[in-house]
């Protein structure tokens, strides 16, 4: 652990000492790639601004609102499509279409019927999250053990506890992973959309430190994009050991 902790530290000291010689040794100006120290201090000067919090806090509310909603629609849409072998082959080539689509390319659209508007962001959001959830629930579903599905035919248990008892328990390891996936997708998608429109968050932040040739101080809100990226993204590695503990231990036995 300790070898693990002392190795990162070194390649993260070991970048900061390539970025310091490339703006001194390699002359660039800084008001492209400004000193360490300007970037730390901008980070540190932004704790102090409540526009630095408020734009934290519309990131996060924005992308949690539409991984919800996301979450909402694109599971028990997976739990039918994934029981249900017709409906499956007759939505595979819809599927397929959705999460190939470049989910920026409805940003225009989106703009011009909702607006620069939170809710422009949360629907792009919930479109970006809903195809790794829903894909991640089909493939959980259909891995279901085969006795089990008889056995459940058999009993001609009711279609309710069916898929609440049997069919969301055995498919939960894989809804997680994609709830995992969607989560880091959502703030990346939210910090994208504020940086390429006019949307109160983080990037629109950035977007504005750039426009007024503030680096240093883009710079420290990129940064802090990707810190809260790390943060989400351990959050969810924790609930998942948390929610499937009983799934790791009867991996482990």
């Amino acid at each position: 652990m300790m070898n693990r902790l002392a190795m990162q530290s070194a390649a993260f000291a070991a970048v900061l000492l390539i970025w310091e010689a490339g703006v001194y040794v390699g002359d660039i100006s800084p008001a492209v790639l400004p000193p360490v120290a300007e970037v730390a201090t901008a980070a540190v000067e932004l704790w102090g601004r409540d526009t630095f919090w408020s734009s934290i806090y519309l990131t996060v509310r924005d992308a949690a609102v539409g991984l919800v909603i996301a979450s909402a629609l694109g599971i028990p849409a997976g739990l039918v499509i994934g029981s249900t072998p017709w409906l499956e082959r007759s939505t595979r080539l819809m599927v397929d279409f959705g999460r190939s689509f470049p989910q920026i390319a409805l940003l225009p659209i989106l703009l011009m019927v909702l607006g620069t508007s939170s809710a422009m962001k949360i629907v792009l959001i919930a479109f970006a999250c809903f195809f790794p959830i829903l894909l991640q629930t089909i493939y959980g579903t259909r891995q279901l053990d085969s006795t089990l599905r008889d056995t459940v035919r058999a009993y001609r248990i009711p279609v309710h506890l069916k898929y609440l008892k049997v069919i969301l328990p055995a498919a939960s390891p894989m809804i997680m992973t994609g709830l995992r996936i969607s989560v880091v997708v959502s703030i990346l998608v939210a910090i994208a959309i504020e940086i390429t429109s006019p949307v109160k968050g983080m990037g629109d932040e950035l977007s504005k430190a750039r426009d007024f040739y503030e680096t240093n101080v883009a710079i420290a809100y990129a940064l802090y994009a990707g810190l809260l990226g790390v943060i989400v993204n351990a959050v969810a590695d924790r609930s998942e050991k948390y929610f499937l503990s009983w799934h790791f231990r009867s991996q482990e036995a």
